[in-house]
């Protein structure tokens, strides 16, 4: 073998997990400029029309006035881009990449020095590579161009930082991603639970909460919005929507879309399975002490709000495929539970990326019978790992 050739075969031996590094986030980053030009109809109907709305309101100023229904967070990131010479839906799309790409490096920074290996290591490249080209990650933000990764991106920072006890920064982020998207109730009883159990923080972090979601509108207020608005915002979108399910992974295509029938009882029904949750590790059925144990439990909680509440929409999941996945990573026993729920996810996002079929009553017995298997593995965790001991 001539010299050079074998000096550039140990080069790349030497450099593997860089190169591979830079390979997949060049890849990720390509797969998703692809999708740049794609028309997707919230895009088309809503958030270019709010982008019009708001340059015409004259950009910053425009934010003294609801513009859409997303809360004031989305809605200064909208004003900002009206000031930047590019094509807005390329804009949309940009902000939701970046935030792709920083929600993939927080789930393989945190699960690589949680198993104390390198940076750029085999792990750290193994998880990168899993939520960056998850299909329900690529397409939500390349394709339709969707922001669920940046309230994503926060809800996992916010389970590592309460993992590591930095509770302060860790219930900032939890304002900060109430402050994208409602939704993040989803993790919310297991933050109760965790307050109830580890007894490591007071009540009063729920505030700090309050204060951050509160505070992302600062921009808002500064150009004459209301100091109540964040509230209001939701205030509205609760009753905006009354509906069992759309589109949802959903235990009501089962029985229906019949809200004013079923509505009250699918929220009493997902609070009882929440308070479950809550007494199993606050009596020490379910343990909060090793990561792949912490991060099943939250994904537990983040699961059944999204099967059960109603007003579920299909990409209520997002979060929930990004917890799997890290669990995944502590746990092989739920690396099937992750692949299924990657793949749930993607096949309701068909009806609005090609106008397919979207979920059916099978794929919510499917996921029945899959929620009561997950939940299973995360009551039985810790008998496995218990001692067996001998009878005489």
């Amino acid at each position: 073998m001539p010299a050079l050739e074998r000096k550039f075969i140990e080069f790349i031996e030497k450099h593997i997990s860089i190169l591979y590094f830079a390979a997949i986030v060049g890849l990720a980053f390509y797969i998703r400029l692809i999708g740049r030009h794609f028309l997707s109809e919230d895009m088309r109907v809503f958030l270019l029309s709010w982008y019009d709305q708001m340059k015409e309101a004259g950009g910053f100023s425009g934010l003294k006035e609801q513009i859409g229904d997303y809360n004031i967070l989305y809605q200064t990131f909208i004003a900002l881009m009206t000031y930047i010479p590019l094509n807005p839906m390329t804009m949309f799309k940009a902000f939701s990449i970046i935030f792709d790409f920083l929600m993939a490096f927080t789930a393989a920074f945190f699960v690589s020095r949680s198993l104390d290996e390198p940076l750029f290591g085999r792990t750290f490249n193994a998880v990168l590579t899993v939520v960056l080209f998850m299909p329900s990650v690529a397409l939500n933000s390349a394709y339709w161009g969707q922001c669920d990764s940046m309230y994503a991106f926060c809800m996992l920072i916010a389970v590592c930082l309460l993992y590591k006890d930095k509770h302060l920064l860790s219930f900032i982020f939890l304002g900060l991603s109430f402050a994208f998207k409602l939704q993040t109730i989803i993790i919310v009883p297991f933050f109760l639970a965790c307050y109830l159990v580890k007894k490591r923080f007071t009540i009063m972090m729920f505030a700090v909460s309050l204060i951050s979601f509160w505070g992302s509108g600062i921009v808002a207020y500064i150009f004459g919005r209301d100091l109540l608005a964040p509230f209001q915002v939701y205030i509205d979108q609760t009753s905006t929507y009354k509906s069992m399910y759309m589109n949802s992974r959903s235990i009501w295509l089962v029985f229906g879309n019949e809200y004013p029938d079923f509505g009250a009882f699918a929220i009493m029904l997902s609070v009882a399975l929440c308070g479950i949750g809550i007494y199993m590790i606050a009596s020490k059925r379910v343990k909060l002490d090793k990561p792949g144990e912490f991060f099943a439990a939250a994904s537990y909680f983040a699961w059944t709000c999204i099967f059960f509440l109603p007003n579920m929409h299909e990409r209520y999941a997002y979060p929930l495929d990004i917890l799997l996945v890290v669990t995944a990573f502590f746990d092989k026993r739920y690396i099937r539970f992750a692949v299924f729920s990657g793949f749930l996810s993607f096949m309701a996002y068909a009806p609005f990326l090609v106008h397919a079929n979207g979920l059916g009553r099978e794929d919510a017995f499917i996921e029945l019978f899959v929620y009561a298997w997950f939940t299973y593995t995360v009551l039985h965790s810790a008998d496995e790992k218990k001692p067996q001991t001998q009878t005489v």
